[in-house]
């Protein structure tokens, strides 16, 4: 069959406009090597020694019984308030018990002149090839606030670097902190310690998550507002890898939903303080994509709720390059 010179032309440029469709591929899109991981981030209060008998809930054998089940869903476990070595090492024994023996783990430290650790944990189920961890220097003291400052805890960032398996180069940054809760002053200066400490000890090669009770409001009114403690968190979050894209799971799927985290009649009072953020690292690196949120209540008739904090949980995608 011959064609005429228009006609040709009209072909070739049918089949051109094709190629976008056969070489683009959009992202997350149908990517055979993707692992849905499941992440939770929870502030579970059991306070150390005699402060003990201020836990808001009681029974701390069975609430950490408890609290040990609910995490054994999850694959990567960020704790905070884990104070109390006696309850913090039953939650350890008994999730790696019920992930059958797979659990790998980073404690804060509690170093000289400090009452007790920073109270954060990591639990994975994914190997762990690192881990970090730092203080903060910049905490509420006794002088100024009793038996109730931030000071007699070694509070910080714990930090653990994940392999996708043992036979994988990929790796994954988790960080886990508890920022100051009785002076407010004090807590932008220690978002500029954690977000110096990320930058020195994450790859920006590699996708990074960045979970904990951050003690800053999150509601639509403060995400708004340019000037609020959590636009300065924003901020230099994103200027520990400035080329990365910063997600804050729950406004990025649930919009001004408000996802309240220290009542646990409902995830809507309350105030937003307990995140999970994601640092994704340019294309076509390696990307995690959060695919559902939500608070957990983790409420329990013999104890109203395990915890005075609700939990964030998330499912993401990590989808290799």
């Amino acid at each position: 069959m011959r064609y005429t010179l228009r006609e040709l032309i009209v072909r070739w440029v049918g089949v051109l406009s094709l190629l976008p469709m056969v070489f683009y591929k959009p992202a997350f899109a149908g990517d055979p090597q993707v692992e849905t991981i499941r992440v939770i981030t929870y502030n579970v209060q059991f306070l150390p020694g005699l402060a003990s008998v201020k836990n808001k809930r009681l029974h701390p054998e069975y609430r950490a019984e408890r609290i040990a089940e609910e995490l054994s869903q999850f694959d990567i476990v960020g704790l905070q308030e884990t104070f109390h070595g006696k309850y913090r090492g039953q939650i350890i024994s008994q999730v790696k018990q019920l992930w059958e023996g797979k659990l790998q783990s980073v404690e804060s430290p509690t170093p000289k002149g400090f009452f007790t650790s920073g109270g954060c944990l990591i639990l994975s189920r994914l190997p762990i090839t690192d881990s970090n961890s730092t203080v903060y220097a910049n905490f509420s003291k006794p002088a100024d606030h009793g038996l109730r400052a931030d000071g007699f805890a070694a509070k910080g960032v714990i930090h653990a670097r994940l392999a996708r398996d043992s036979d994988s180069n990929e790796r994954l940054d988790v960080f886990v902190t508890h920022l100051e809760a009785r002076d407010d002053d004090l807590r932008p200066l220690q978002y500029a310690e954690m977000t110096t400490f990320i930058k020195e000890r994450s790859d920006p090669r590699w996708p990074a998550l960045i979970v904990g009770d951050m003690n800053t409001r999150g509601a639509k009114p403060f995400r708004e507002d340019s000037e609020s403690q959590y636009s300065k968190l924003v901020e230099l979050l994103r200027k520990a890898r400035p080329n990365c894209d910063l997600i804050d799971v729950w406004p990025y799927l649930k919009g001004d939903a408000l996802g309240g985290t220290n009542e646990q009649e409902s995830h809507e009072i309350g105030k937003r303080i307990d995140y999970l953020f994601v640092l994704n690292p340019p294309r076509p690196n390696a990307q995690l994509k959060p695919i559902s949120v939500e608070v957990r209540l983790f409420q329990d008739p013999k104890v109203t709720a395990l915890s005075d904090h609700n939990a964030v949980v998330a499912e993401l995608e990590w989808h290799l390059p």
